[in-house]
């Protein structure tokens, strides 16, 4: 996947997320969540996240069982003993209020 194709993912999640009433500033503290856990299964340095927390784990769930997930992910990444995972993730919460856009957000692995 190039830069431009990327973007232009980005873009899409942002339009689903603000025709559902998402501010700008809670897309992108959804998107920086979202992607951080991305990035750590890319970098292959998932093994800071506690195992069943990881992107593989938030891919497999759909609809009400996702936002159950995800909330629960955002807890326990915002308790974690990392330090790095605690920064990220104290006090994380979803503006995510619709199953769908939950999974629209992780589609696209």
């Amino acid at each position: 996947m190039n830069n431009q194709e990327i973007v232009q993912k980005l873009w899409n999640l942002c339009n689903v997320l603000r025709d559902d009433g998402i501010t700008y500033q809670q897309y992108v503290t959804e998107l920086t969540y979202i992607l951080f856990l991305k990035m750590m299964k890319e970098q292959q340095t998932e093994n800071v996240i506690p195992e069943g927390y990881r992107w593989d784990d938030l891919l497999e769930k759909k609809g009400v069982e996702l936002k159950t997930f995800y909330q629960h992910l955002l807890i326990k990444l915002g308790n974690s003993e990392n330090a790095q995972l605690r920064q990220i993730y104290t006090d994380a919460a979803t503006s995510i209020t619709e199953p769908k856009e939950s999974r629209e957000n992780s589609k696209d692995h």
